[in-house]
């Protein structure tokens, strides 16, 4: 009977290591997963700015040379600006991750605290859980009214490649006028040389 009640002890003990294990491993696991989110939103970031930099940047460039490809320049904007419009669909839903994260991270936070048997010391542990929440928010809400900030800089974007559209066009027309101005100055010396050869034919039959 001893034997048997050791035994039962062992596995007990055993069960209760393995769980606390679990709960070690499950809690550590919700710090990964926003660290691993907000990396992923970081690097995102840095790509997403530095794509949006060198775009702008080629743009003022090429604008800026003498007879400049306006036609070339709107194809070129619109590419990476469409490339650029499909990092900030990501850059956003990374932002997402992060809050879905931190959420899930501080719910941990939370319940950890809230198994602790001692009142004073649950307390104090969820009160630091609250200033750490806070903070966070702040944070949070600052960066989502940057993310909303960047839409307008798309939104810019999208109307400059109009501007730069237009411009193409119109420098299309007015390359079509000086095209049509050297067929019609043809055109003239062409019907001279036509009107000179029919009174030469009505002199030569009348003659």
């Amino acid at each position: 009977m001893k034997i048997l009640n050791y035994s039962f002890l062992l596995i007990l003990a055993v069960a209760l290591v393995s769980c606390k294990g679990k709960v070690t491993k499950n809690a550590f696991k919700h710090g990964d997963v926003l660290k691993a989110s907000i990396n992923d939103f970081e690097s995102d970031r840095q790509k997403f700015s530095s794509q949006v930099s060198k775009t702008i940047d080629v743009a003022n460039e090429t604008l800026t040379e003498e007879n400049p490809d306006v036609q070339k320049i709107a194809k070129d904007w619109e590419k990476e600006w469409d490339d650029i419009q499909s990092r900030y669909d990501k850059l956003r839903k990374d932002f997402d991750k992060v809050g879905e994260s931190s959420t899930a991270y501080f719910a941990k936070l939370d319940e950890l605290s809230n198994n602790i048997r001692n009142e004073e010391l649950r307390n104090e542990e969820l009160a630091k859980n609250a200033e750490l929440r806070n903070r966070w928010q702040g944070t949070y809400d600052n960066a989502a009214v940057s993310i909303d900030k960047v839409t307008e800089v798309l939104d810019a974007g999208n109307d400059f490649h109009m501007v730069l559209v237009a411009s193409g066009v119109r420098q299309k027309i007015e390359q079509n006028v000086a095209d049509l101005t050297v067929i019609a100055e043809q055109a003239k010396e062409l019907l001279k040389d036509l009107e000179t050869f029919s009174e030469e034919g009505r002199k030569l039959v009348e003659g």
